[in-house]
């Protein structure tokens, strides 16, 4: 079956909108890539590195967190923290229990080994962070940042 149908000109026209989206999805692509490529070192990904991250950084009285709480700072929807948070406690980086206030309630706490991990990936991943974004100027960054935040809402 043939199609002659004669294609609307508009949808190969470049939008500024469309070249942002476009760019935005590029850089978010590279950048995960190679965060996951450093991060692979360790065995774990973006994903399960922000996770133990979370953890690091909200839960410093060391009493955990609950996995909802966890899922709403994560970087990216995860249609499964538990799941995410089992495998971390499979590999010893975190423990998981049961409230005891409310059983409903489990409540994620790093482990000595998960810290420990979140604080020997601290540096490289910011060194990583800084490379990608060595073309920019400092006020070019800054500017970036307000944007993207603007952007987010």
């Amino acid at each position: 079956m043939s199609n002659n149908r004669k294609r609307t000109a508009l949808i190969g026209a470049l939008k500024i909108e469309t070249e942002i989206f476009t760019s935005a999805v590029k850089l978010s692509d590279k950048t995960l890539a190679e965060a996951n490529q450093l991060l692979s070192i360790w065995g774990m990904t973006v994903l399960q590195y922000n996770a133990l991250r979370v953890l690091y950084v909200k839960d410093t009285a060391n009493e955990g967190l609950p996995s909802k709480e966890i899922g709403r700072r994560l970087y990216t929807r995860v249609p499964d923290v538990t799941r995410l948070l089992d495998r971390l406690a499979d590999k010893g980086w975190l423990t998981r229990e049961r409230d005891p206030i409310n059983r409903r309630v489990v409540r994620s706490r790093l482990t000595k080994i998960g810290a420990e991990l979140v604080e020997s990936i601290y540096m490289p991943l910011q060194e990583l962070e800084s490379k990608q974004l060595a073309t920019l100027t400092e006020e070019e960054k800054k500017t970036l940042a307000t944007l993207l935040n603007k952007a987010l809402g």
